[in-house]
């Protein structure tokens, strides 16, 4: 492998910040006729080393083709295990970082930490640097209303409906996937027919409720009225997205689909008659037309 500089991060959504450092990898490679590579793990050590379930904003899927946006040529991405766990910052650096992926320059944010306990940080990958002859770049963060803006972040401002100041703050939009599945029929004996998908296990789950969104298939974009939740109306308990599509006529039963959150429009609720709920949905879905006009 030719020398490389490596970003280095989980990069959970690929927000603004993350974006920095994978620009400033690029910067420096192309001024010293490297490969920018990004070097993290295909699972959440957070959530491997405490056993809790992941939250995660973006599959590894659509986090690598994010990363490729920036202008990264390749990305790597480990697997975070037991050994992987107990290994020390240094043999981290002298055996991965520089062993496998030939390191020239790495560049991190001020919060990275790596190696057995966290215990590596940016102020060691310059001391590791100048032992083992590469360069080290710690980038500032992004900061938004005096906070910086951090993965952690963008998952309290979804989970709280506030999905448009995620999507600045991601610098892109921010989606749910999922397969279409038949659902009880209900939408449809309603007047309005909708599509069914239920969450990704380990994906997070936005706040409860409808949202304008654009629905994206193989045969194209379409305006969308979406509710995510359980439908206490109907007594049920697991939640599904559900989703009603403006401009659109067919059947997408077990087409793969990607919904872009645009705006919560409200909170789930309960309706105590069908005539309730059905004036409810026309005045969601008008609202998505004016929104997404």
């Amino acid at each position: 492998m030719s020398k490389t500089v490596i970003a280095l991060g989980f990069f959970d959504g690929v927000h603004r910040g993350h974006q920095r450092i994978l620009q400033t990898a690029v910067k420096v490679a192309n001024e010293k006729g490297y490969t920018p590579i990004v070097v993290t793990f295909a699972n959440q050590p957070r959530a491997f080393l405490t056993q809790k379930p992941s939250q995660l904003i973006t599959t590894n899927a659509r986090r690598e083709a994010y990363i490729r946006q920036q202008g990264i040529e390749e990305v790597y991405m480990l697997p975070f295990d037991a050994e992987m766990a107990v290994m020390p910052p240094e043999d981290f650096v002298r055996d991965i970082l520089i062993g496998r992926f030939n390191c020239g320059a790495v560049v991190c944010g001020e919060n990275y930490t790596f190696g057995a306990k966290g215990l590596g940080d940016g102020h060691l990958l310059e001391a590791l640097g100048k032992k083992y002859g590469f360069e080290s770049h710690v980038c500032f963060p992004v900061v938004h209303n005096g906070d910086t803006v951090s993965s952690t972040m963008i998952r309290n401002l979804i989970s709280s409906g506030e999905v448009a100041t995620a999507t600045r703050l991601l610098g892109h939009e921010y989606y749910l996937q999922g397969t279409v599945v038949h659902g009880r029929g209900v939408g449809r004996k309603l007047g309005f027919p909708t599509g069914n998908f239920e969450l990704q296990t380990g994906m997070l789950v936005p706040k409860f409720g409808v949202y304008a969104a654009w629905l994206r298939t193989n045969n194209g974009t379409y305006r969308t009225a979406i509710n995510i939740g359980v439908r206490p109306t109907f007594g049920l308990t697991t939640p599904v997205v559900e989703f009603n599509i403006l401009d659109f006529s067919g059947d997408l039963y077990d087409a793969d689909v990607e919904l872009s959150l645009v705006e919560f429009l409200r909170p789930e609720q309960t309706f105590s008659s069908k005539e309730e709920l059905v004036a409810q949905i026309t005045r969601d879905v008008e609202r998505v037309k004016e929104i997404l006009a």
